[in-house]
């Protein structure tokens, strides 16, 4: 709400996400001094996102993901993997004993090509 010489606004949020846990805690200890700082992050975000704020239109809200989804593929690929390594050196001692190496290896490509099933 706009008075004759300030702006005057309520915020409220749940702490649903230690990001917004964290946030909150950080302003509450800004004490009187939160405008300040809420000032200065939307102004960097409309700096960021020019877009946001089409002529004539209510501005719009541009979240980005941290991560893409090629990021977060290696990631969880490379987690995997790095889970698998000890269980990738049993079934490597079990291959000089009669299993098929490249079929297990084959199997685990075969998972980590799949993780698209997860996709929304």
């Amino acid at each position: 709400m706009i008075t004759s010489d300030k702006y005057r606004f309520t915020l409220q949020w749940n702490t649903a996400t230690a990001e917004k846990v964290q946030v909150g805690d950080f302003l509450e200890n800004l004490g009187n001094k939160k405008s300040e700082i809420i000032v200065l992050a939307v102004a960097e975000y409309i700096l960021a996102h020019p877009d946001s704020l089409p002529p004539g239109k209510s501005p719009q809200l541009i979240i980005k993901p941290s991560y893409t989804r090629e990021q977060l593929e290696v990631l969880v690929k490379t987690i995997i993997e790095e889970k698998l390594s000890g269980t990738q050196f049993i079934a490597r001692e079990n291959a000089g004993s009669g299993g098929d190496i490249t079929a297990i290896e084959a199997d685990i490509d075969e998972m980590l090509n799949n993780l698209d099933m997860f996709e929304k």
